[in-house]
């Protein structure tokens, strides 16, 4: 079966998304819309941004949570929900807790390895909006729940000191460096390509270590991180936001790509760091 966009003429390439298996039944964009606002309430001012890919063949959409996170004075952290769905089958339709620090724009959507399934709300293509919002109520109360809870471990990083000769043992953890491809003798060109990965992971690892020390003076305006655990998480999500040098969309890389994953472990590597 393939998915086809009706905004568009017969015959434009652009408009098939996808071909999919014969029980997939797309979430309209309109609908999506439509559950969040079931989801979280009707009439309420919610969104506060959206995109697509690929034509329109993965969307998102993030809206806005009622409590707000005080971490510390003039350090605050909004809790957002984060809907994604795809028209190509490549993405569930997927909600989860996601938090922007109101101080830098620092993002981090969390899909927390010890219990995935009570952090991540997935369901594949073969519901309705209606039935889709009924289903997600108790995941939304229980991410009230949780955005409360992920204050209180967001305190816990902030009283931990971190100095400036920890963050790079840490970022060796974050961005390991890649094995030398081969048992035996290794081509000349593979050798060089394992080089140019290795440099490039250690340029990566040294310009977080640059922006936990000494902020960003880029024109972004990122101020050193304070030297505690939470400023060391800050710094990997600063540099992924907001300096990374990346190919395609920000918003995407930054929400649900490779600086999300990247994100999600930095956060975890931070929460082994917390004391019992």
């Amino acid at each position: 079966m393939a998915v086809v966009r009706n905004d568009l003429e017969p015959g434009d390439p652009k408009a098939v998304l996808s071909v999919v298996y014969p029980q997939f039944r797309p979430l309209q964009n309109r609908e999506a819309a439509e559950a969040l606002e079931i989801f979280l309430g009707p009439g309420q001012r919610l969104y506060h941004t959206g995109g697509y890919l690929g034509n329109g063949k993965v969307i998102w959409l993030l809206a806005r949570l009622p409590e707000n996170i005080t971490v510390a004075e003039k350090d605050v952290v909004e809790p957002y929900m984060l809907l994604t769905n795809s028209h190509d089958g490549t993405i569930a339709i997927n909600f989860r807790l996601t938090t922007v620090r109101v101080v830098c724009q620092n993002t981090l959507a969390l899909a927390m390895r010890e219990d995935r399934s009570s952090h991540v709300f997935e369901r594949a293509h073969k519901v309705g909006p209606l039935s889709l919002a009924a289903e997600a109520k108790d995941f939304y109360q229980f991410c009230s729940k949780a955005a409360a809870d992920l204050g209180e471990t967001f305190k816990k990083m902030h009283s931990v000191p971190f100095e400036d000769d920890q963050i790079l043992p840490l970022l060796e953890k974050l961005l390991p460096l890649p094995r030398l491809p081969g048992n035996g003798s290794v081509p000349v060109s593979l050798q060089r390509q394992y080089g140019t990965r290795k440099q490039k992971i250690i340029e990566t690892r040294n310009a977080v270590a640059t922006v936990f020390a000494n902020g960003s003076n880029n024109g972004l305006n990122i101020p050193p991180a304070e030297k505690t655990l939470w400023g060391a998480l800050n710094a990997v999500t600063a540099f992924v936001d907001h300096i990374e040098k990346i190919n395609g969309d920000r918003y995407a890389h930054i929400l649900f790509g490779s600086g999300a994953t990247s994100k999600q472990k930095a956060y975890e590597l931070a929460l082994a760091r917390l004391p019992n």
